[in-house]
Parts: structure tokens; sequence; C-alpha cells
């Protein structure tokens, strides 16, 4: 069927009409397509391009081979310059929509769009090859390279690739700083063969399962913030393999140093960071407050960021592993910063952040849907001081949002 395409969707689809609501996987908005329906909702059908009659001048040929194969990228056969602005359309529908607000973003923070993931998840068959998950099945897709890992994570892969004695093995999780460690998933392995094959495709340290299985199982990544022109902060971040940190740890220095511009002005006496990983946020901020108070539930990131504070001769932070819901009503700070999974804030943490009443909420989201859906709540008592797309993920879908949220004077 043709279809004219009309605006962009969360999840990678774009909005067509035919004869009813079409979510159209492969189109960009504008383009008249002929598709197929592949899935048949409620209230709406799911189609893939077949056939482009009109086509975007934003319209490229995906470089990576198994683009649409693999499961890992979404955009790549749109410019880089247009994935920026749909996902800022898509935050102004959102906004509309959920949190019935039509106010603007301020300019989207973005970096390289190739090679920038520091953290993979690869998936191994059971006859040992490896790759990423073809969607909505569990066939692995193998690649030669992938252009959105960090060139020396691929590197590994090619060396792992070469072997034959992956058997067993379910996922291999890579993280890169100043060394490469692994999290290996795996039912029953020879521990041997697997230490022998890790330690030569230059994995530095390796946990299988729970269990470490040898050298330092730590990666040291760089903080160098630039806060304006004339403050600089440098940090050394510690993570162990399987704590989680931002992938794309380039344009995650950047997004901090816009943070700490607001909290440099603010020069607040305590500011409480909730969801705080390792000190990810926490530790920079601490250069512009009396204390911080970390609050994180794993307890794997939580002894990382307490490590990260002797590493740094940091004494004003103080962290507690516990949920965000646990968090006392009673506290109080200025400043309270905001990055939760993509469920959003529950009930429990938005109706605390009411009582304990911050002058100003950070409030980092990788979900526009939930982020406008909290900002709904929270609009009784704050204002949107500045909200902008921070690039993290380009050729996917995924949108990370910072919002900053002001108290109304009233």
């Amino acid at each position: 069927m043709t279809i004219d395409t009309v605006i962009p969707l969360y999840g990678g689809y774009t909005l067509g009409k035919n004869d009813g609501v079409v979510f159209v996987k492969g189109a960009i908005p504008g383009e008249t397509v002929v598709a197929e329906v592949v899935e048949k909702k409620k209230d709406y059908r799911v189609a893939r391009v077949k056939n482009i009659i009109t086509v975007s001048p934003d319209r490229i040929t995906p470089p990576c081979p198994v683009f649409d194969i693999c499961g890992g990228c979404h955009y790549q056969y749109i410019s880089y310059e247009r994935q920026v602005r749909i996902k800022e359309e898509i935050t102004l529908d959102c906004l509309r929509r959920i949190a019935k607000s039509d106010i603007s973003l301020d300019a989207s923070l973005i970096d390289n769009p190739w090679h920038y993931r520091k953290r993979v998840q690869l998936k191994i068959s059971r006859d040992g090859r490896i790759g990423f998950y073809r969607p909505l099945s569990h066939d692995v897709v193998e690649f030669e390279e992938c252009l959105i890992v960090d060139p020396k994570i691929n590197q590994v892969i090619k060396k792992l690739k070469s072997e034959k004695k992956l058997t067993g093995i379910k996922e291999i999780h890579l993280q890169k700083g100043d060394t490469i460690v692994a999290r290996i998933i795996a039912d029953v392995v020879n521990e041997e063969e697997v230490i022998e094959l890790f330690k030569g495709s230059d994995i530095s340290g390796a946990i299988l399962n729970s269990k470490t299985l040898y050298g330092d199982t730590h990666i040291y990544l760089p903080m160098d913030i630039g806060v304006d022109d004339i403050t600089r902060l440098r940090y050394l971040y510690r993570v162990s393999a399987g704590t989680f940190y931002q992938s794309n740890w380039s344009l995650n220095q950047k997004m901090i140093g816009l943070i700490l511009r607001y909290i440099k002005n603010i020069n607040p006496a305590r500011v409480l960071d909730l969801y705080a990983g390792a000190g990810n946020l926490s530790i920079p901020a601490s250069a512009f407050s009396r204390e911080v108070i970390a609050v994180e539930e794993n307890p794997q990131a939580c002894n990382d960021g307490i490590n990260n504070l002797s590493l740094n001769n940091i004494d004003n932070i103080r962290f507690i592993n516990k949920k965000a819901e646990g968090i006392n009503a009673n506290l109080r700070a200025e400043v309270i910063m905001l990055d939760p999974p993509r469920q959003g804030l529950s009930m429990t943490v938005k109706k605390k952040l009411m009582s304990m009443a911050p002058e100003w909420i950070i409030y980092l989201s990788c979900n526009p849907t939930t982020f406008c859906r909290d900002l709904k709540f929270l609009s009784e008592r704050y204002e949107v001081e500045s909200l902008r797309v921070i690039d993290m993920f380009p050729q996917t879908y995924h949108i990370e949002l910072l919002g900053i949220l002001k108290m109304k004077n009233n």
C-alpha cells in the first residue's frame, strides 16, 4: 500500500496515513512510500517500507552492511542532522501530548555520531558465533565491525571471533576505559580455556557470571570537564565490570560541564543525587557544593562510588546504599539531581520530591514519555528553566533529555 508519512514517532517509526493509522518502519517524515503491513494492532497497523516514491533529501545509504538486520541501530539511513531534529520533534510532541506543555527546547548537545560506545553487550550463538540479536528474535547476527563501538573494542571482538572455543558462553559484556574488561555470562565452560582465550584477546580482567576469573576487573575513565572559560575539573572515575556508566563517555563529560554551570551559579549548601551510580554527577558536583548525598540502590555501584572518593581525595560526598524511594522526605537540599531508569520516577519519589521542595531539580532522562509524565506531575510547583536533547545514542531512536527545573515563585 502507498503511505504518506507525516511525523516521527518514538521507537524508530514514522506516522503514516492510509485508511487509518500506520506506524511505518524505515521511512523519513515527508516521504511517500510503498509499505507492507507486518503487524496488526487494535488501533493501528505496523508496516515496513518496500519502496520509496518520494525520497527525502535527508535519506542516505547506511554505511553498515548489516544495518536493519542487526538490532543495534535504527537511523543509519537518515543524515545525522535530521536524526537530531527527529529526536527534538518527538520530544516536543511528547511535551504537548503528555506534559500538556508548549515549552521550547534549547540547542541539542551532540558529539561524534560514530564509534562512541565504551560498553557493548555481545550475544553468542550455540555454535559460538558472536554478534547482536536480530530484532524480535534470538538469532545472532555477525558483523565485521560495529560502527558505533569504540575501535579498540572492535579489535578485541575480532580476536574473540578468530577463536573456536566460545561454546557454552551466552553473553560477553565488554567495557573500555584505560583497559578492556569483560563480564561473561555462561553455563558450563572450561575456565582455563576461557582464561586463555580472553587473555589472548587483550582483555585485562574478566568475571565469569559473578566470580572473578582473572585480572583486575575495574576500568578507569578520565573525567575532564570544562565548566566555563576559567574552570576545568579533572577526576579519575573507576567502575567495576558490570557496573553501569554512560557508554558515550565523551558526550557525558560535555553534559556534566553543562550541569555544573547551573550548580556553580546556584552555589548550594547541599546537593542530593538520586540514582547516583558510582558518582558520575556527584563527584563533579562536589566541587561547587559544601555537601553531596549520593543515593544508589546497587551495592556494587555504591562501593565503586565510595572507592572513587578516596581515589580523588573527595571528603564532602556521602554515599547511601538504598532505593531512591527510601530517602527521608524531611531531608533538605537546594538541588536534587535525578537519573532514573527508563520507567522514570515512581509516585513515591515524586511525592517525596514535592515534600522536600528543592529550589532546583536537575532531571536526566533516557525516556521522553516517562519524563513528560513526571514533568506534568512536578509542574504544579516547578517550571522548566531549560530542556534539551543530549544525543547519547546516535544512529538509534533512543533519546536522552536534560531538564533543569526551578521552583515557581508563587
